[in-house]
């Protein structure tokens, strides 16, 4: 799992700085406190939490009518989509093996919603969707992060 993981992931992050220019260097924000804990964490708990983040980045990216904002490439980012999918099943089989994860969902779904507000709030403009890019690299690479495979 974990060297699939690896790849699965990178794949990712190499679509997700495909699908547009310069990534926006503009702070947005991130959990980091949440992603120390679940470092802590057992290898169990890690799957479950990061299914439940990976859930979230496919459901940010939900409002795909207003991606014409962000001028991105739309065949990298239905790929990355397409990828994300696959590895939230792969993640989601992984975790079920270990019923009494504990996943963290309610402070992940509240970090998600802040990000959905800043798309709303700036009617998915194309400096939103950068945001939202940024935001989704980070927590891609702090997975990679917490899983070892930086």
């Amino acid at each position: 799992m974990t060297s699939q993981y690896g790849t699965v992931n990178g794949v990712a992050l190499s679509l997700l700085r495909q699908m547009g220019g310069k990534i926006c260097s503009e702070i947005v924000p991130f959990p980091e406190r949440l992603y120390k804990n679940m470092e802590m964490s057992t290898a169990a708990d890690q799957l479950g939490f990061m299914a439940e983040v990976v859930e979230q980045i496919i459901n940010l990216f939900e409002h795909y009518e207003h991606y014409d904002a962000a001028g991105w490439d739309t065949g990298a980012l239905d790929k990355f989509l397409h990828n994300e999918s696959r590895q939230l099943i792969e993640l989601k089989n992984c975790a079920a093996a270990h019923p009494n994860t504990r996943r963290k969902a309610y402070k992940v779904k509240r970090h998600f919603r802040q990000l959905k507000k800043i798309l709303r709030k700036n009617n998915y403009n194309g400096e939103s969707w950068e945001k939202i890019r940024r935001a989704v690299l980070l927590h891609l690479t702090r997975m990679a992060v917490m899983t070892g495979h930086v």
